[in-house]
């Protein structure tokens, strides 16, 4: 357990000790912080993704899976720049697993690359008909309005 494993006894109106037992509580719960970059952007160091090692995972997809499912989808690499990388930047796939305080740039496929994607028409098709579905719902809704 965690409260065990503490050593000493906490002051919690002190910086110090509030940082130790951040920390100690961070790694027994297994959390993971992640900065993401954008291209021709320095990283955003003031609002990290958290991951878990407990729940999703720490891997690039279990970021990808976090921010949108649309960025899972349209996934080309990453850029990894930190501990979990052997080189900086390095070009990573989905299953690479992510330390902490680790910063990664999420690359997506071009629109060419999408179009050639077995699943691209069947997307297409599935995005046009929700489109259609609630405009036609929207309408509908604004002739009972009007006659109601």
């Amino acid at each position: 357990s965690c409260v065990g494993s503490v050593v000493s006894r906490f002051n919690i109106g002190e910086n110090y000790e509030d940082d130790l037992l951040k920390a100690s509580l961070w790694k027994y719960l297994g959390l993971t912080r992640i900065y993401t970059k954008r291209k021709g952007t320095p990283p955003d160091l003031e609002d990290p993704v958290v991951l878990s090692s407990l729940r999703k995972g720490t891997t690039v997809k279990s970021l990808c899976m976090n921010v949108s499912s649309q960025m899972l989808r349209d996934f080309n690499f990453a850029l990894v720049w930190g501990k979990s990388a052997k080189h900086s930047p390095q070009r990573c796939g989905l299953r690479h697993p992510l330390s902490d305080e680790d910063v990664v740039q999420i690359v997506t496929k071009t629109n060419k690359q999408q179009q050639n994607d077995k699943n691209y028409q069947r997307q297409v098709q599935d995005f046009a008909d929700k489109y259609h579905k609630k405009k036609y719902a929207a309408k509908k809704q604004k002739q009972t309005k009007l006659r109601g």
